[in-house]
């Protein structure tokens, strides 16, 4: 395989790959168009942001990285609440009570081990930029966000001058990000792995809608910024020897209608809030498929029933296998000691929103209006991401049917750089360089509830990966 000399990641968070055309995003679609495209790749579920980075950035599936979930319990680390892991505070809380944020060493760690640097600039939320690189601060290597810098990345604002304020759209900040990132990162530290993190178009899908026309403008400035990676790119005296990835780690679908799944679980009986508090005996995550931590296991069962008889459950996994009614977190890969007892999705339809735009569910009570966007759940436009990487080795105007997922990018870095990924869920994606075949997957189908929403699964040996809920 010919020298490759430095690896790019270019992140676009939530963006839909449908949505990727020569008119909202021309450099984007021009470039997987050029290089090698996955038409198969798909997110991990929970198809959520923070569960997402850090298996993109482990090469692990989340049962193995252990952040379940974007809000998720932990009795050792806060006993009586909800933990929500964009909050630096609450990563903190996890970091104490078991030394680590993760279960397995990042991408960054990895790359550290063998006398390579990983330099981050990072744009979402604070968590998230930890869960890419947690290790950055005790390796004094670079990660940089608008509020929290490590390494040598402290001090920047002296020459770049402060970030803009987070806002919708965030284009303000992923601009000023950007322009740190060509200019320092990528023109002048010249790490072997460079990457940067938009935190559109998930701003704008969330709160202005997929089809919005806020949306397409935020996506078409971050295009644009992209666009500048790549003039870097071309201007290289070693640029057949970079290699470029652009990917996303979610979906969306538009929240046609909202419930409060809070006050519904209580109207059926059973006691629920946002912690284990005041009599709560079943705590709620948040987001496209809350989990569900009961107090008292045992009402696993009947709880798991009563959700599958309402009219806007989608499907019901459990943490335990043989919870009749549902499907086994650990089929996903997604089963861990602070796992929920249950994760709830909630209905949907491939049917399209008042935009034009395919995909459609339901959002719980929280700040994304109705005709936002949600992720977290099963549905195809949920796990549906973008995948595509060109330069050095990889093959041109190739498309790949080949099932891949975020587990499978490390690897495909580590591969690219001639370094192991043993120990990591995922494999390295070789057949875009020609070392491996391509195949269109096996599929299995899974029904827990007879006429009710199934799940669609790619089979890969004797592990399966999520592709699309089914549609009752």
């Amino acid at each position: 395989m010919p020298c490759v000399s430095r690896v790019v990641l270019f992140g676009f968070d939530g963006l839909r790959p449908d949505r990727v055309t020569p008119t909202t995003m021309p450099h984007l679609a021009r470039f997987v168009a050029e290089g090698t495209r996955f038409a198969n790749a798909r997110s991990v579920f929970p198809s959520e942001t923070r569960v997402a980075i850090p298996s993109l950035a482990t090469g692990c599936r989340p049962g193995t990285h252990g952040l379940v979930a974007n809000s998720l319990y932990d009795a050792a680390a806060a006993p009586e609440r909800v933990l929500n892991t964009k909050h630096a505070a609450d990563i903190d809380a996890l970091v104490a009570a078991h030394g680590r944020l993760l279960a397995v060493p990042s991408l960054g760690a990895r790359l550290a081990a063998a006398g390579h640097a990983l330099d981050v600039v990072w744009t979402g939320t604070v968590g998230a930029g930890r869960a890419f690189f947690p290790e950055a601060e005790a390796l004094d290597a670079f990660r940089w966000h608008p509020e929290e810098a490590v390494g040598p990345a402290r001090g920047l604002d002296t020459r770049f001058g402060a970030a803009p304020p987070a806002g919708t759209p965030n284009t303000p900040r992923v601009r000023h990000a950007a322009r740190l990132f060509l200019e320092h990162v990528l023109g002048e530290r010249r790490a072997t792995v460079a990457a940067f993190w938009s935190s559109e178009p998930d701003v704008t899908y969330h709160y202005c809608g997929v089809g919005s026309l806020e949306a397409e403008t935020a996506m078409h400035e971050v295009d644009a910024a992209f666009a500048e990676v790549l003039r870097w790119r071309d201007a290289q005296p070693d640029r057949d020897g970079i290699v470029v990835f652009a990917l996303s780690d979610h979906g969306h679908v538009t929240g046609e209608a909202q419930l409060d799944l809070r006050a519904l679980l209580n109207k059926g009986g059973f006691a629920a809030g946002r912690d284990f508090g005041n009599g709560t005996e079943v705590a709620l995550g948040g987001g496209g498929a809350p989990g569900l931590w009961l107090r008292d296991p045992r009402e696993t069962a009947r709880l798991a029933s009563w959700l599958n008889d309402q009219p806007w459950t989608g499907l019901v996994l459990a943490r335990e296998a043989g919870i009749p009614g549902t499907i086994p977190l650990a089929t996903l890969g997604a089963r861990h000691a602070r796992s929920p007892d249950l994760a709830v999705t909630f209905a949907g339809s491939s049917a399209p929103d008042p935009r034009g735009v395919p995909g459609r569910g339901l959002i719980d009570t929280g700040d994304v209006p109705v005709g936002g966007g949600m992720h977290g759940g099963l549905h195809e436009r949920e796990l549906a991401t973008v995948l595509a990487m060109a330069g050095g080795p990889v093959l041109r105007g190739a498309v790949m049917q080949d099932a891949a997922d975020l587990t499978d990018i490390a690897p495909s870095v580590l591969a690219l750089l001639e370094l192991s990924s043993e120990g990591m869920d995922g494999r390295p994606l070789a057949q875009a360089w020609g070392n491996a075949p391509d195949a269109a997957p096996d599929h299995d189908e899974l029904r827990p509830v007879e006429g009710r929403a199934g799940l669609r699964l790619f089979r890969l040996g004797a592990t399966h990966r999520p592709d699309a809920m089914i549609e009752a």
